[in-house]
Formats: structure tokens, C-alpha cells, sequence
């Protein structure tokens, strides 16, 4: 019995944190020159596109919708460092990692976000429904759009981005 309450217990302290997280903000720290912390309005300094009837879901079981949603490339953001490296070659064993607030991790490879489509297709949502991000709920939401399970590497209230060299 004892299990089952502290399970119960686990459960709904990581479910009133992850509703009570707000992300306003996230810093990209690791090998960069310099570390930066990424505002929602430096956000929307960048350039944006406009995506419809896109998923918006973190999990590859439940689909949420959203009719129009406002966006910038996760490789436009992640061109506001300048990341630590001796020879171009070596971006080749670098990755990034997506953290959320709730600690929740996703990992996309160098070359998979400046050398595929898939990072012509990732992005931070930064308005959906013509409403910024403030008004909605305060959290920042990175997608995947051309996942095969869509869903799946969406993050929510991303807290940090950690870019890593694989040794």
C-alpha cells in the first residue's frame, strides 16, 4: 500500500510541476563561445514562418492541432552562438540537447539540424491562433513536423539548450 501512495504521490508532484512550469526563457550553454540566454521577444526578432494544421502535441499517442501557428527554425536560434570548435570537421560530433523544465530530454545530432530537412522543420512556436506565447500559457514549445510519429520529439517549457561534442 505504502508503493502505491508513494507512486500516487510521485505522480501528481511531477504533474503539478510540469503545470506550474513557465518557460519564458532558455539559455544555450555547452561548447560555445559564450553562453545566451534566449528571450521569448529575442525570439521574435528572427525570421518566422506561418505553419497550419500542425501538431503540437508532446506525445506520439495524442495528436493536438492547432490551426495556424507562428514559428522560427530551431538553426536560426541556435545561429546566435558561436559554438567552441577547432576544426569544421569536428561540428560533425557535435548534438544538442533539448531540456524542459521537468527535465524532460530530446537529442538532434549537428548534422541533422543544419544538414537534413529535418532542421528545415523544427522549430519554436512562437504564436498560436494569432496569440503570442505570453498569452497562451508562457511556455516554450519546440516541434518536429516531418517526425514519422509526430509528436514524439516535441518538447514543451524548454529550459536549456546543451551543446555537446560526442567523445
Amino acid at each position: 500500500m505504502k508503493k502505491v501512495f508513494l507512486a500516487a504521490l510521485l505522480f501528481c508532484v511531477q504533474f503539478v510541476f510540469a503545470q506550474s512550469a513557465s518557460t519564458s526563457e532558455f539559455i544555450i550553454t555547452g561548447k560555445v563561445k559564450a553562453e545566451r540566454k534566449i528571450g521569448l521577444q529575442d525570439l521574435l526578432q528572427l525570421p518566422s514562418v506561418e505553419l497550419n494544421d500542425v501538431n503540437t502535441s508532446c506525445s506520439p499517442r495524442k495528436e493536438t492541432k492547432v490551426k495556424k501557428a507562428k514559428a522560427v527554425l530551431i538553426k536560426n536560434v541556435l545561429d546566435s552562438v558561436v559554438f567552441d570548435y577547432d576544426k569544421s570537421h569536428s561540428l560533425g560530433s557535435y548534438y544538442f540537447l533539448f531540456v524542459a523544465a521537468d527535465g524532460y530530454k530530446v537529442v538532434y545530432s549537428f548534422n541533422e539540424i543544419y544538414n537534413t530537412e529535418i532542421g528545415n522543420h523544427t522549430y519554436i512556436i512562437t504564436a498560436i491562433d494569432d496569440k503570442p506565447l505570453q498569452e497562451i500559457d508562457n511556455r516554450i514549445l519546440m516541434i518536429t513536423t516531418t517526425d514519422i510519429k509526430g509528436g514524439s520529439r516535441n518538447l514543451k517549457y524548454l529550459s536549456k539548450i546543451v551543446v555537446c561534442k560526442a567523445e
